[in-house]
């Protein structure tokens, strides 16, 4: 359940993203294809590099987020079942808290908004 209901979550909010990326790019690119418009009625479905791009980037996270947390509450429920030493599961623990911190970090690296709003806040914080 400590799975599901976070990776639903996830899911439902990466679809959403996706599907306002392609409809944006869809109203920018119906200006460029005018042109082919008027010869064929047909316009083919594509997907570009920027979707592309980003469905890449939403399953990495995705598996860094499962990966991560996935084995902790598995080990939960084993340890129910099985004993087993409770150092391996204080290192399942760390591996969930490292997956938190490079999913933080791909976002300050891969988001130039996030990115350039942190920057700036560092700045105010320091003029005062």
């Amino acid at each position: 359940m400590s799975i599901m209901v976070p990776s639903l979550i996830n899911t439902i909010v990466n679809v959403l993203i996706f599907a306002y990326v392609r409809s944006s790019s869809r109203r920018v690119r119906p200006q460029i294809v005018t042109a082919v418009a008027n010869i064929s009625n047909t316009q083919e479905q594509r997907i570009t590099r920027r979707e592309i791009s980003l469905l890449r980037q939403t399953i990495f996270m995705f598996s860094i987020f499962v990966g991560g947390w996935a084995p902790v509450h598995s080990g939960l429920l084993i340890i129910n079942l099985i004993p087993f030493n409770p150092m391996i599961f204080d290192l399942l623990i760390v591996l969930a808290e490292l997956s938190m911190l490079f999913i933080t970090m791909n976002l300050f690296l891969c988001n130039h908004e996030s990115r350039e709003y942190c920057k700036n806040k560092i700045r105010q914080f320091f003029r005062q």
